[in-house]
């Protein structure tokens, strides 16, 4: 049985941006952490609650904060994000605002499950603002990297089906 050559095409820009996607998660989990480390020592330092104890608990926290906000990007991307882009790409919808809206409703899902953890109390003003920061960036981010390869699908299709009026 012939695969067909068009399937293969659309697995391959999933690949390509889930890859893309990925780069835009490390980088936001990156941006998170730091965020977060400059916030919280900065609200140590103003409250005068600054030792070494207290750095060195500022600074695993901010580790984890990494590496929880590029687990859940990535299992996000996995499920979310893969499944949008390939819905999308059908469509011929190629804008970084979907992926917005995608960011926004895992940030929130995520800091909501936070809240609602038993024992976890309320989450730091830092840390809120950290992980939205980070859910923004990320989305956008992806879409700076992708833009490239937006344009050049654009191009592609064009000069295949000659001129084509863009509806949207």
């Amino acid at each position: 049985m012939e695969k067909d050559p068009a399937h293969f095409v659309e697995e391959i820009r999933a690949n390509v941006a889930f890859e893309h996607l990925v780069a835009a998660i490390v980088s936001g989990a990156a941006l998170a952490a730091a965020i977060f480390f400059v916030l919280a020592f900065a609200g140590l330092t103003f409250a005068g609650a600054l030792s070494a104890p207290n750095l060195l608990a500022l600074i695993l926290k901010s580790f984890t904060l990494c590496i929880m906000v590029f687990l859940i990007g990535f299992l996000a991307g996995a499920l979310i994000v893969t499944s949008l882009f390939k819905t999308l790409e059908k469509a011929k919808r190629r804008s970084v605002w979907p992926y917005m809206a995608a960011s926004i409703g895992v940030t929130g899902i995520s800091l909501i499950t936070l809240a609602s953890l038993p024992n976890a109390g309320a989450p730091e003003m830092a840390l809120i603002i950290a992980v939205i920061t980070a859910g923004l960036f990320i989305a956008f981010d992806f879409g700076r990297r992708m833009s490239p390869l937006w344009r050049a699908s654009e191009r592609a299709e064009e000069q295949a089906v000659g001129n084509v009026r863009r509806l949207h």
